[in-house]
């Protein structure tokens, strides 16, 4: 049957979730993944099923009791989550590794991204700072020359002619900003 199809009748299906039962289905999906991502957004997803589809008013503890369960779940995959991110940044900064930090910073919203960032710095060591700063901020600075010299006009970036990704050019500068104002 098309889904986009609107002929569906009306029915419905009764759907009882027990907490126990669900908390060790959520431990089993979690001890099962080997990729935090692809569980925490499906815990999310889960948690918004039920408060959208839940009979129960929100403000009862059977309710609540399921909500508080999946939120911790959540909790603990979005911690492991930032923490994987946090270690994958670090490893970016120290080995100049472009794709790594560009993948990191597409996989997180710019709230998410700056807290990681600045976790991930403090676990870099003193002496290695001012030269990862330097990378960072010459790289921004000689692509964005670059873009301004394909354009042929002041002030006039084109990334197309000066063959540079925008989605690199954006991490890159975003991160080289990040470590200009704070550590220059």
């Amino acid at each position: 049957m098309n889904p986009d199809n609107s002929s569906y009748s009306n029915t419905s299906l009764s759907l009882k979730l027990d907490t126990k039962q669900l908390d060790a289905f959520c431990k089993k999906i979690i001890s099962r993944s080997r990729n935090t991502a692809n569980i925490h957004e499906p815990l999310n997803v889960l948690e918004a099923f039920v408060s959208t589809f839940s009979s129960d008013s929100q403000g009862s503890d059977n309710y609540q009791n399921i909500q508080d369960c999946l939120k911790s779940h959540s909790a603990k995959t979005r911690e492991q989550l930032m923490h994987e991110k946090t270690l994958q940044l670090q490893q970016g900064l120290l080995q100049h590794n472009i794709t790594l930090l560009v993948n990191v910073y597409n996989s997180l919203s710019r709230n998410g991204f700056y807290p990681i960032l600045t976790n991930a710095t403090e676990l870099i060591e003193r002496n290695n700072i001012p030269e990862i700063a330097h990378w960072l901020i010459n790289w921004s600075e000689d692509a964005k020359q670059k873009a301004e010299q394909a354009s042929g006009y002041p002030d006039v970036l084109d990334f197309k002619k000066a063959n540079i990704n925008i989605e690199k050019y954006q991490a890159m500068n975003d991160i080289s900003y990040f470590f200009n104002n704070t550590y220059q």
